[in-house]
């Protein structure tokens, strides 16, 4: 039995968020493995929850980790390996990890300590980077998303010794286009299409992209569409740049439609800050846009691992009223790589159950 620390996503905006895109799909790894999903609290579920998916041999379990603490130490002593799903889930856990001898697996998602250092929440950096130095020398092997992030864990813990392996966080949805070679271009049509996907969050510099489309946007060749769950809010916050809408389109799209808007696509926003953060990530969003030759602009070019990989891309600085209709050959066949490479990693992850 393999036991995860995680949440497993229920609602249909869980399936579109890139960290349980990860959950679903290292769960299809262990398709024919019995697996049970944990979710414990001290505050909430004094009445056990408890859901069985019998075709996917799946169990979810919400506990109380006071009430039901012997019901979670039988499940740990059950369990063949734990996984856990970034240091999020070891907050009410990580006493667990010291009782038990096991096959432990930290699969990264980010740089937890770090995240809330940037949302100035220094107690929960303080807590969770506690949380995580006590636990780490017991993990026997550590999944990042990008070298870079491997490279971050090497240096914080210099004398822990586990595995290592990178395995990128690539969207579900793009596994059947990602070996197409070509693109669709309408040569007729010399519009130049930017495209932002995505919702409000801070660190999407939202303000600033909205800014840098109302300074180019007088340019009646380029038409703006802006794809996000949040649609009246980005609405209101177009409204109060005073940007024109002529050429602006702001709508909110399902997962399975977003293709037919990526291929008219030549340049995608991707406005990340030059912070540790960010340069160990591998956004969803730009592997998106990269598989369909999109050219991400860039605040920073050091995103993951794609400045080494040499990725095509246009800095904001540089953004202007020039730009011509391309898309990027190069760009998809990077995507195909991280794809062709990341079928290695995904052999590796399956064989530690056999192991």
């Amino acid at each position: 039995m393999i036991l995860f620390l995680s949440r497993y996503p229920e609602k249909e905006e869980d399936f579109r968020d890139g960290l349980f895109q990860r959950v679903v799909h290292i769960d299809s790894l262990f398709s024919d493995k019995k697996k049970v999903y944990l979710v414990a609290s001290p505050y909430r579920y004094f009445k056990k929850k408890y859901s069985i998916d019998k075709t996917e041999n799946r169990i979810i379990v919400k506990y109380n980790l006071f009430v039901h603490f012997f019901l979670i130490l039988s499940i740990y002593k059950e369990s063949k390996i734990i996984y856990i799903h970034s240091i999020h889930n070891l907050l009410y856990q990580f006493i667990f990890l010291l009782f038990f001898s096991k096959k432990f697996i930290l699969d990264l998602h980010g740089l937890v300590p770090e995240e809330f250092a940037l949302q100035r929440d220094f107690k929960r950096e303080f807590i969770f980077n506690k949380v995580e130095k006590i636990v780490y020398e017991k993990f026997d092997v550590v999944i990042g998303v990008t070298n870079n992030m491997i490279s971050h864990y090497k240096r914080k813990y210099p004398n822990a010794t586990p595995e290592y392996i990178v395995y990128p966080i690539l969207p579900n949805n793009l596994e059947s286009t990602v070996q197409k070679k070509s693109f669709t271009i309408e040569h007729k049509n010399n519009k130049v299409q930017f495209i932002y996907s995505g919702n409000l969050q801070a660190w999407q510099n939202i303000d600033l992209m909205l800014d840098c489309i109302k300074n180019i946007s007088e340019n009646n060749r380029y038409f703006f569409q802006i794809l996000t769950g949040e649609v009246d809010k980005m609405k209101k916050k177009v409204k109060e740049k005073n940007i024109k809408c002529d050429n602006v389109d702001i709508r909110g799209v399902k997962t399975n439609e977003l293709a037919e808007y990526y291929e008219k696509a030549h340049y995608g926003f991707v406005l990340r800050e030059n912070i540790p953060v960010n340069n160990v990530a591998c956004p969803t969003k730009i592997v998106e846009y990269m598989n369909y030759g999109i050219i991400p602009i860039v605040l920073s070019s050091k995103i993951g691992d794609f400045e080494r990989l040499k990725y095509d891309y246009v800095s904001l600085e540089n953004l202007d009223m020039t730009l011509l209709p391309r898309k990027s050959l190069h760009n998809k066949n990077l995507i195909k790589s991280l794809y062709d490479e990341s079928h290695k990693s995904k052999a590796q992850i399956i064989n530690l159950y056999r192991i």
